[in-house]
């Protein structure tokens, strides 16, 4: 509705310029789900809009609805600033990634915050080199795939039911695990039992759980290939951030 105003703070995700000064904002909601708006003549510098509408500010927002349904922010006023992003090539392509993945999977309107709050925790983790990328990318991709409603069957073999310990297999279309006795190392990613045990604690458990997982760097990049594996197959496309991430930012 013309003219109608709502607050709310989140994740600007991505910008796109648009005539002399203006910019089109991507935003990631505490509980509007991913949102795009005009921000008119924010990218002056002395814009009251200029600060708070740059990538990957979290943001105390104000929207006004115009015509057609169109968006303007109002207001925005800081509340953090992931800045080491832009200093590190792989922080950067893996935050544009995160962003462009929630992009696929939030809607607009979505009132859960649990997309933020995910958001905000990789990128401090991003920041802070305290967690290996790899790991930080199989927790991003893992639980915004299973807030989508697409997590995987953690019950076991989905030929036998066995449970017994050994490493299994992700069937990335089906959304199921094979043992290797039913022929998994043929249908899917390979997990090794520690790969496995932290995916289960990835997608069951809170989210500081979720990060605090411990792997040895063979075992993070398991879970790594198998999450991406996952992630791409579920949303049946392709990501050129990932892309990018892949080819330019990790050594072949």
């Amino acid at each position: 509705m013309a003219g109608s105003v709502f607050s709310t703070d989140g994740v600007v995700l991505k910008i796109r310029h648009t005539g002399e000064s203006d910019r089109i904002v991507t935003v990631l909601t505490r509980d509007r789900g991913v949102l795009s708006a005009f921000a008119k003549a924010a990218r002056r510098p002395k814009s009251k809009l200029n600060a708070g509408t740059q990538s990957f500010c979290f943001s105390e927002l104000s929207f006004s609805a115009g015509r057609n349904d169109s968006l303007y922010i109002t207001e925005a006023s800081v509340k953090d600033v992931f800045f080491d992003l832009n200093r590190d090539l792989v922080k950067l392509a893996l935050a544009q990634y995160f962003s462009q993945l929630a992009e696929e999977l939030v809607p607009p309107g979505e009132c859960d915050e649990e997309p933020l709050r995910l958001m905000l925790n990789a990128l401090y983790f991003l920041c802070a080199d305290t967690k290996a990328p790899a790991l930080i990318k199989a927790v991003v991709e893992l639980r915004l795939c299973s807030w989508a409603g697409y997590a995987p069957d953690l019950s076991g073999c989905s030929a036998c039911g066995e449970t017994d310990g050994g490493e299994m297999y992700l069937d990335c279309a089906a959304g199921v695990f094979y043992c290797r006795k039913c022929g998994g190392e043929m249908k899917g990613a390979r997990l090794s039992r520690a790969a496995f045990d932290a995916a289960a604690a990835v997608l069951t458990g809170s989210l500081k759980e979720a990060f605090s997982v411990h792997l040895k760097p063979k075992e993070i990049k398991e879970l790594s290939d198998a999450a991406e594996r996952f992630a791409l197959s579920q949303t049946e496309r392709g990501f050129s951030t990932l892309d990018f991430y892949k080819n330019v930012c990790i050594p072949s």
